[in-house]
């Protein structure tokens, strides 16, 4: 009897049915909390759900992870000007940081392949440079303050974003995954910054526009669009350099789609570069093509790009076309050094550091150009250049690891793409992230970009693909081989 009182509620009580209740509870818990707790304690309950899902989608592929972190880079420092995050934004990084490699470990545990980590030259010597920036922690002019929201970025991401493209971008399938989430970025980022142009500006990008941006970003000849970027100059160099990349991989795609694609995001980044009205960030694209000039063995190449370069160098250097455009002509003043009134107060800057800079030979302390009190050495002396950053901060000492961190990666770009990849597809992958990063370094001479987010996570990403395109370039070969 007990038996058949049993199957009668079983047939009764479904899934269906213990759903609609676990909905109905959930939906009266909710309303509770509106009423008694607040709205916003309400939503948070409402999207709890949502937020679980999203966890276990993400936790359930490690390049969606890694997706996740590149996108967060790219939009928290504008949400930040909407939302008032309860942590530092860098330390949003970090954590996702931290989901990605939790997301790896799980993977590896249930027995799925994941990319191999991969232990090259360039990866020791990144390693090394963390060691010295965590090492800074004892220099006695520093405090742990600003230490510890400095070390990360020009530190720590640089070997842990190697070490996420070792282990995720592992395919040639995935590069191309990755490229085309970077050229939708640049693509959005673009046409937030258009959008500022012939549109207008939020309440919240007004208020800081004409309050923290108003001296570098309102000026003589109009304003400087910024999108969704920390500011107008980190936001022109990145369109720089993904003019650059996508331009090359435009060159050498196969696929019509694909090279439509690339053309699309080089153009569009074009013109966000002019919005933005960033003079330095004109360097990144003729500093990059003209490293790609020397990277390619192919006269076609080489002739076209020589022309190119000399025909838009005569454009904005020896004629008055197009000056009735307030972006043109503001680009063309980037080519009259000893006129640019910025530039020369940067050089004057740079003489009151050098004052007290060889007493310093490694820095002031980590962070301490950008908390500066009255009285300090740097107060009212701005660095406004990323290697000007490093001098100040790690010392003469720094700077010179990290200029031959920076060329020792040019230099490892430039060997494989002449004399070690034979795969053409991820030999123009190398050679566009190779040129893209020739042209971010010399812009990162005149503007502090090389580590704001995003340009400094890409660069980081650039490296790690760069140094991993060996290992692809034997799998498709070992491909090739046994079809």
């Amino acid at each position: 009897m007990m038996q058949t009182d049993d199957k009668n509620w079983s047939s009764l009580i479904t899934e269906r049915h213990v759903l609609l209740l676990i909905l109905l509870l959930g939906g009266l818990a909710g309303a509770y909390l509106f009423v008694y707790a607040g709205t916003s304690v309400g939503m948070l309950f409402y999207l709890l759900p949502l937020l679980l899902l999203f966890i276990i989608v993400c936790l359930s592929s490690p390049i969606r992870c890694f997706f996740l972190l590149y996108i967060a880079s790219y939009f928290v420092m504008g949400v930040a000007r909407y939302v008032t995050f309860p942590m530092p934004t860098g330390v949003i990084l970090d954590i996702l940081i931290l989901f990605n490699f939790l997301c790896l470990c799980l993977h590896y545990i249930r027995g799925n392949p994941i990319g191999k980590l991969y232990f090259n030259p360039f990866l020791i010597i990144s390693i090394f440079w963390m060691i010295f920036c965590l090492l800074e922690i004892i220099n006695p002019m520093s405090t742990f303050a600003n230490w510890i929201t400095t070390v990360r970025n020009i530190g720590i991401h640089i070997v842990l974003f190697q070490l996420l493209v070792f282990l995720n971008l592992d395919n040639l399938y995935k590069l191309r995954l990755f490229f085309g989430l970077w050229g939708i970025l640049i693509i959005l980022g673009s046409l937030k910054a258009i959008g500022q142009k012939y549109i207008g500006f939020d309440h919240f990008e007004s208020a800081w526009l004409y309050t923290f941006g108003a001296h570098t970003h309102v000026i003589y000849s109009g304003i400087r669009y910024f999108s969704f970027f920390t500011d107008a100059a980190n936001f022109g160099c990145h369109m720089g350099l993904g003019i650059v990349v996508f331009t090359i991989l435009s060159f050498y795609e196969k696929e019509a789609n694909r090279r439509i694609f690339c053309m699309a995001v080089s153009l569009i980044a074009f013109y966000g570069l002019m919005i933005s009205g960033t003079r330095a960030a004109i360097a990144v694209p003729f500093v990059g093509f003209a490293f790609f000039i020397l990277l390619v063995k192919e006269w076609k190449w080489i002739v076209l790009g020589v022309a190119l370069l000399v025909l838009a160098f005569s454009f904005f250097n020896l004629t008055t076309i197009g000056n009735s455009n307030g972006d043109i002509r503001r680009m063309r003043t980037a080519f009259s050094f000893s006129e640019d009134a910025s530039f020369n107060v940067r050089l004057e800057n740079q003489k009151k550091m050098r004052s007290f800079m060889s007493d310093h030979p490694f820095g002031i302390g980590l962070g301490a150009s950008k908390h500066a009190n009255e009285g300090d050495l740097i107060h009212g002396i701005a660095t406004d250049s990323s290697f000007v950053f490093i001098w100040v901060e790690t010392g003469i000492v720094g700077l010179i690891l990290y200029i031959m961190l920076c060329l020792i990666i040019l230099g490892f770009g430039t060997y494989y793409v002449l004399f070690v990849l034979k795969d053409n597809r991820i030999k123009s992958i190398v050679a566009a992230a190779t040129s893209g990063l020739a042209g971010i370094m010399v812009a990162g001479y005149a503007n502090e970009v090389l580590h704001q987010m995003p340009t400094g996570q890409t660069v980081y990403i650039l490296m790690g693909i760069i140094m991993l395109s060996p290992v692809i370039d034997k799998k498709l070969s070992h491909e090739d081989s046994t079809v």
